[in-house]
C-alpha cells in the first residue's frame, strides 16, 4: 500500500526519484527509543562478581577508553556482537578506563553505540593503577577477556585485535 506521500509523487510526476521523506517529528516517532546507556564504578572484586553473575553464559568483558583510538574503533564491533548473540548465551561487560569526571562523554559514546549492556568504569579512572589493578596485559588497552559458560577464562586478547578472532572464539564457546 502507498503512503499518500508516495502516491502524490506518482501522480504528478510519473515517477520519484528518491522515496518521500518523512517530516523530522515523525521519524522521530517511528523510530524505537534507543535503550539508555547505564555506568557504574566497578573494582577487580567487583568484576570479577559481575562475571560469576552470568555463570552459565559467556561472557566477553571488554576495556576501553574514550581517549583510546583502537577502542573506539573496537566497540562498535563489541556492542553488535551483544545484540547479535545474547540470544545465544552471550553477555558483554564494558569496563571504561575513564577518569570520574570523563563519565558524561563516556555515556554519550555509549548511548551513541546502542550500548545497553552491564558498563562499568574503572573506580581507578584512567591511571596505570587501572591496568595493574585489572591485569591488563601488557597495560594495553583495547583488551578484551572471553569467558565460558563456567566462568572461567578462555582467551585474553591484545592489541592488535582483529574483530573476526573475537568473533571465531565467541562463537566456539556458544
Amino acid at each position: 500500500m502507498l503512503t499518500a506521500a508516495a502516491a502524490a509523487c506518482i501522480a504528478t510526476s510519473g515517477g520519484c526519484a528518491r522515496a518521500p521523506q518523512p517530516s523530522p517529528e515523525r521519524a522521530a516517532a517511528d523510530r524505537p527509543a534507543a535503550p539508555t546507556a547505564t555506568l557504574r564504578a566497578i573494582d577487580p572484586k567487583g568484576l570479577a562478581a559481575a562475571v560469576e553473575g552470568h555463570r552459565g553464559r559467556v561472557v566477553l568483558v571488554d576495556f576501553w577508553a574514550t581517549w583510546c583510538e583502537p577502542c573506539k574503533e573496537l566497540f562498535p564491533h563489541t556492542a553488535a556482537l551483544h545484540r547479535e548473540l545474547a540470544g545465544r548465551g552471550l553477555t558483554v561487560l564494558t569496563v571504561s578506563l575513564d577518569d570520574p569526571e570523563d563519565e558524561p562523554e563516556v555515556l554519550a559514546f555509549l548511548s551513541a553505540h546502542g550500548a545497553a549492556l552491564e558498563n562499568f568504569r574503572a573506580e581507578t579512572g584512567a591511571s596505570s593503577r587501572s591496568a595493574e589493578a585489572f591485569a591488563i596485559e601488557n597495560g594495553t588497552i583495547p583488551y578484551l577477556r572471553l569467558y565460558d559458560r563456567e566462568g572461567k577464562l578462555h582467551k585474553a586478547f591484545v592489541p592488535p585485535i582483529a574483530p573476526e578472532q573475537v568473533r571465531k572464539a565467541v562463537e566456539e564457546l556458544l
